[in-house]
């Protein structure tokens, strides 16, 4: 007995100091290593009759746990499975007998002198995430505790990192450097599929753990993302080096069309649509409000580009003439969808248009007379005033004031005074009103006018399919402006109005012309229809003659 106990003793010292050979093919690793190819993860060993692999890219991070010869375990999206090892890049550190399945565990600690250096950071506690918008750092959502991302500066106190194809940041206080890491991987690869998506709600991006779909990150509404691919019920975007989901239901897809221009656009869908431009061009739009009708609706203004020239269309100064705004919005939309994916419209540039002038639009100079004929007398705050004014009918097919019953197109100060055909009182049309600038829809572009620079501009009305271009220029004014005025005449088909000695006056473009000594156009669209709105089925033909006016009118002030 004592002799079996001392073979015993001798055995366990002889194991403690002399361990047993562990060959390669045993060894484990424990450590992220990184695709460097496109390449198989087979789900069954080389040895299988009928091996099964699928498809991973280049970049993707699986957890190493052996490796013999010339393949390697591993496991990715939680599944064990076998990769060729002459695609895989050398761990981020030696493996070691205390590394655990996890990314954490496997890269060390950053010291005081790598901090200012190291290529990644992991996050101390949860974070907020910033964009910049305008020079500020506005909320864009939270990254979670213990994530590892991929570092690309360090800028006035933030940790900046890439957040699809632009710039987040998290506050460098929050953070810890690290020299080197092994980011998790842990989406699948998906279908290739590259767009942009809006958050619409608080969204979490997500990433396969032990099997288990983990939240890295939540978004808050309003934050672009851009997607690599499409999986499942998700779509697969990239953050700080890393790959994830995010729910598709939790996003809006970019389409590039968010008007409608062949039904009818009240004013709040206008404003929707406005909104949605915006939020998806933020590079190039931007929307401001202007004024305040009579009623209180506000009115809009939306800027398309960034150059320092700029260009003024309006529309919607008349009520029943309300199909101007569906040009002037399509205009809009076509223009931003185009400056995005850098296309042509009928062979203008519009990316390099934009980038060199500003468009301002204003759709809807008249919100609550195209109300009236839209909704009727129950969308003005006074119906019965409205009625009273219409002579007791609820039809306002053919009104073309606002809603007090004065003609803005007669409002402006430009021979204000021999204004022509007016009732001398509130009407559907012709009342030019008790003094020029009298309604706060004409003082509001008035004053925006005047704000600005604008090289030309061009007020689009309904109907008849001709173009007034002159309010008393002469000499070399006059010789420039019928140049011009030519080319819009060419591109649409309209006639060109013949100068007159004694033009009424009192429109917005004879106020611009004179006032500001610039080219101005009154484009009327459609055959002429009467009294009464344009039938959309028009719509077809008049954008066809129109849709290239606005950057033809850019273009020319930058010749």
């Amino acid at each position: 007995m004592k002799n079996y106990s001392l073979i015993l003793f001798t055995a366990l010292l002889l194991f403690c100091l002399f361990p047993p050979f562990v060959s390669e093919a045993e060894e484990a690793a424990s450590v992220y290593m990184e695709t460097t190819v496109d390449t198989v993860f087979f789900t069954s060993p080389s040895d299988s009759e009928n091996r099964q692999g699928v498809s991973i890219s280049a970049g993707t991070n699986v957890l190493l746990i052996s490796r013999s010869g010339e393949e390697a375990t591993v496991e990715w999206n939680g599944q064990i499975g076998f990769i060729n090892t002459a695609y895989l890049a050398p761990p981020a550190s030696e493996p070691s007998a205390s590394n655990e399945k996890s990314v954490s565990a496997s890269v060390p600690a950053a010291t005081l002198s790598e901090a200012s250096t190291g290529a990644y950071f992991q996050l101390l506690s949860d974070a907020e995430l910033f964009e910049q918008k305008d020079g500020q750092m506005v909320k864009a959502g939270r990254l979670l505790s213990g994530e590892i991302w991929k570092k690309k500066s360090s800028e006035n106190g933030y940790v900046s990192f890439i957040l699809g194809n632009g710039t987040a940041y998290v506050k460098e206080s929050e953070v810890s450097y690290l020299p080197s890491a092994a980011l998790s991987g842990g989406v699948q690869t998906g279908k290739a599929y590259r767009n942009k998506v809006m958050i619409k709600k608080t969204a979490e991006l997500l990433y396969s753990k032990n099997g288990q779909l983990s939240v890295m990150a939540r978004m808050l509404p309003g934050v672009m993302l851009d997607t690599r691919a499409a999986y499942g019920d998700y779509y697969i975007v990239s953050i700080g080096g890393r790959s994830a989901y995010v729910r598709k239901a939790d996003t809006a897809l970019y389409t590039g069309n968010y008007v409608d221009p062949y039904k009818t656009i009240t004013y709040s869908q206008m404003i929707k649509d406005l909104k949605e431009i915006v939020q998806w061009h933020p590079d190039i739009a931007s929307l401001e409000t202007i004024g305040k009708s009579v009623d209180g609706r506000d009115l809009y203004a939306l800027k398309l580009g960034t150059g320092k020239e700029e260009v003024l269309i309006n529309a919607s100064h008349h009520a029943r003439e309300h199909i101007t705004t569906n040009v002037v919005m399509e205009m809009a939309d076509q223009y931003a969808s185009l400056y995005k994916t850098n296309g042509r419209m009928n062979g203008y540039n519009v990316q390099s248009i934009l980038k060199k002038t500003s468009l301002y639009f204003v759709p809807m100079v008249n919100p609550d007379g195209v109300s009236l004929v839209q909704l009727g007398a129950n969308s003005a705050k006074n119906k019965a005033a409205a009625l009273k004014i219409n002579g007791g009918s609820a039809n306002f097919s053919a009104w073309k004031a606002n809603v007090r019953g004065v003609d803005l197109n007669r409002q402006y100060p430009a021979t204000w005074s021999t204004i022509c055909c007016n009732p001398g009182k509130p009407s559907s049309q012709n009342y030019k009103g008790p003094k020029p600038l009298s309604e706060p829809e004409a003082k509001a572009m008035y004053d925006f006018t005047l704000k600005h620079s604008f090289k030309t501009s061009a007020s689009y009305h309904s109907s008849g399919q001709i173009i007034f271009w002159h309010f008393h220029q002469s000499g070399a004014r006059k010789t420039r402006d019928y140049a011009l005025a030519k080319k819009v005449s060419a591109k649409t088909g309209y006639s060109l109005v013949a100068p007159r000695s004694n033009p009424s006056g009192g429109g917005f473009n004879d106020w611009f012309v004179q006032n500001e000594q610039k080219p101005g156009f009154t484009i009327e669209v459609s055959p002429y229809v009467g009294n009464r709105p344009v039938p959309l089925v028009y719509f077809s033909s008049i954008w066809k003659q129109n849709n290239t006016i606005g950057l033809m009118l850019a273009n020319e002030t930058i010749k």
